[in-house]
């Protein structure tokens, strides 16, 4: 088991002391605690230094791995030293000039694109979204919700955000299917399949953008993003089309894997999934512990000058790696912190802080808020399927990809 563990070689930096060196590829090690991969990871790296050196913090890309709340809180609020123009490898794999937008821009430029996008997104917006929201949710649930169990992930999870970006989007809801498995491909896929995937989805997304340019549609996201000015000028194409695709990732993968692991939690607490119900107006408390709890992401940062970090001395041109799953679980921020517990009120770095903080925050946690509201209020007791268990992955976020669920009602 340890070879398939270990990191593939490579030289190690002159600067960087052996002493901080962990030998191990992140996604295979992870891959390899399979019972909870978020207690057994944090308490295998929280266990040494707090920075750490590791060949594979990315498929490929060595980087400094930061593995404590407050270092990646900071690294996120200083983009002067710790430049995000390298969040991810998906315009590096594709071998395009342009970046993901406003995700790999740093401020001050940033600022314009979040401030384009800001009015769909505030929670004015999302409040004027909530009836299309539940309507959709209920849809889908209706589907399922007199079998008395079902496949969580592909019957539910995956379809209520594609759903809920095909709307946003002004995009027929028959692409859901195709959307799905372009997404499925790009983020469960490596090499070949997985650019295979990626230029298949921004062929498709370069096309509708610059046909809502030159066609533009009243009242959805992808028109406003065509034909809206920052700072006066239309964007260029590039930059539409890296907007359009962190739209596509963000709104297809990152809440159904999050539902995964929230339903995956209540499936094992029947004493919260039985107070929510009993309580409802505890479940936006829910949804912030859980979020807590769970980070799915890992980004880059590209440190842009010689710095020394908390005693690591970093060089310009060195990659940090800031994974929040680890931050979920730091016991030096959180008491107890495997503990679910909805009283605790927590600020956590799931969805990010500083300039970079998720622009899409109050939609994400709306349509968590919904899912719970609709799920606990038509069942008595959810559990996992007796007999079955659930699986994950760590390609692009964690996420849950099966899950059985039975339920009552």
């Amino acid at each position: 088991m340890s070879e398939t563990l270990e990191a593939r070689p490579a030289p190690l930096p002159d600067h960087v002391p052996p002493a901080l060196v962990w030998d191990h590829d992140l996604a295979l090690f992870a891959e390899s605690r399979h019972a909870d991969p978020y207690v057994e990871v944090a308490e295998e790296l929280h266990a040494g230094p707090d920075i750490r050196w590791t060949a594979n913090a990315h498929p490929g890309r060595p980087a400094w791995l930061m593995t404590r709340h407050a270092l990646m809180e900071e690294v996120m609020q200083r983009p002067d030293v710790f430049s995000s123009s390298t969040a991810t490898d998906l315009s590096d794999v594709l071998g395009v000039s342009w970046r993901q937008v406003p995700l790999e821009i740093d401020p001050p430029r940033h600022m314009g694109f979040r401030q384009m996008l800001q009015p769909w997104f505030q929670p004015s917006a999302i409040n004027r979204l909530e009836e299309m929201l539940r309507r959709d949710c209920q849809v889908l649930v209706d589907g399922i919700i007199d079998r008395g169990s079902a496949e969580f992930m592909s019957e539910f999870a995956q379809l209520f955000p594609s759903t809920v970006f095909l709307r946003l989007m002004g995009l027929p809801l028959e692409l859901r299917d195709q959307f799905l498995e372009w997404e499925h491909q790009l983020v469960r896929s490596e090499g070949l399949a997985r650019l295979e995937a990626l230029r298949t989805i921004v062929d498709y997304l370069s096309e509708m953008m610059l046909e809502k340019r030159r066609n533009p549609t009243e009242g959805d996201l992808a028109s406003h993003i065509a034909t809206a000015r920052v700072n006066g000028e239309l964007m260029e194409e590039g930059e539409m089309f890296g907007m359009a695709l962190t739209l596509y990732v963000g709104g297809l993968d990152t809440v159904a894997s999050s539902l995964g692991w929230y339903f995956r939690h209540l499936a094992g607490d029947q004493p919260l999934q039985q107070r929510l119900r009993e309580d409802p107006t505890r479940i936006p408390d829910a949804v912030d512990e859980l979020l807590r709890a769970h980070g799915v992401t890992a980004q880059l940062r590209l440190v842009t000058r010689d710095i020394e970090f908390h005693g690591v001395h970093m060089r310009a041109g060195d990659m940090v790696s800031i994974p929040t799953f680890l931050a979920s679980r730091d016991d030096r921020a959180y008491a107890d912190p495997h503990r679910i517990d909805i009283d605790r009120k927590p600020r956590h770095l799931t969805l990010a802080t500083g300039p970079h903080n998720c622009l899409g925050i109050h939609l994400a946690k709306r349509e968590i808020k919904i899912v719970l509201e609709e799920w606990l209020s038509r069942t008595s007791s959810i559990r996992i399927t007796e007999g079955d268990s659930y699986r994950w992955q760590n390609h692009g976020v964690w996420g849950v990809s099966y899950l059985p669920l039975s339920w009552e009602r």
